[in-house]
């Protein structure tokens, strides 16, 4: 018997890499799992990836977050399928690997990077939190690097310590609603499928962290809310 049985779970940014351990872990523990994308091919490639676990509770939505309009309409979807959410997940992030002074950026390139790692929070938390109700979980997924100035960086770290206050502003705003409102951050880099970690055994691993995110949202974990969490990698 899992830990989340008869639980319906969304995950924004399930197609990811941290997102697919997140993804596992939550069909491991019995949740109906619906997980959007914009692209069908990114669906059905995580459909091979979870293997016998992509079973009926493994529900794929076409869809887009990148503006409000759209992400309701993805709601729509997703609620038309499955009836109600017991768990959302906001696992987004993009990609930054260049080495460039904060003050040598596009400005391009500083509003892509704060749409993909806060916008694209604020969305996803402007359109499902209102239709959680007492006892379900929102969990979001942020970066370490919220908490330290990397030169060269900054598009990074800025967006990712943007999204701590955004949570605690969630936590704030949300007070007495009944839902469990938590981030996770992640201070390690992490060993997924396409990024393997075996030469370095120090890493958080992505089913590492999908374990603890489908734990915080069990009734096991109903004593963790408004909290900012943060895992570390191995010793």
């Amino acid at each position: 018997m899992g830990k989340l049985d008869g639980k319906n779970a969304f995950i924004a940014g399930g197609t990811g890499g941290v997102g697919e351990g997140i993804v596992r872990a939550f069909l491991n523990e019995g949740a109906t799992v619906a997980v959007p994308s914009r692209h069908q091919e990114n669906l059905e490639e995580l459909r091979s990836n979870l293997g016998d676990l992509a079973c009926d509770r493994f529900i794929a939505v076409v869809g887009d977050m990148s503006d409000t309009d759209s992400a309701e309409s993805l709601r729509d979807q997703v609620l038309a399928k499955i009836g109600h959410l017991d768990a959302v997940v906001a696992s987004l992030n993009g990609r930054w690997d260049q080495d460039i002074p904060l003050l040598k950026t596009s400005l391009d390139d500083w509003k892509r990077m704060l749409d993909a790692n806060l916008t694209s929070h604020f969305i996803a938390a402007r359109t499902f939190l209102p239709v959680l109700q007492r006892g379900s979980t929102y969990t979001l997924i942020g970066g370490g690097a919220a908490d330290q100035a990397i030169p060269n960086y900054g598009l990074v770290c800025i967006p990712a310590a943007g999204e701590i206050m955004l949570t605690q502003m969630l936590i704030q705003e949300n007070k007495g609603s009944g839902v469990r409102i938590n981030e996770v951050v992640l201070h390690s880099l992490i060993a997924t499928r396409k990024q393997s970690g075996e030469e370095r055994p120090e890493l958080l691993t992505a089913d590492e962290v999908g374990r603890y995110t489908a734990w915080l949202a069990s009734d096991e974990a109903n004593m963790v809310t408004s909290s900012i969490i943060r895992l570390y990698q191995h010793e």
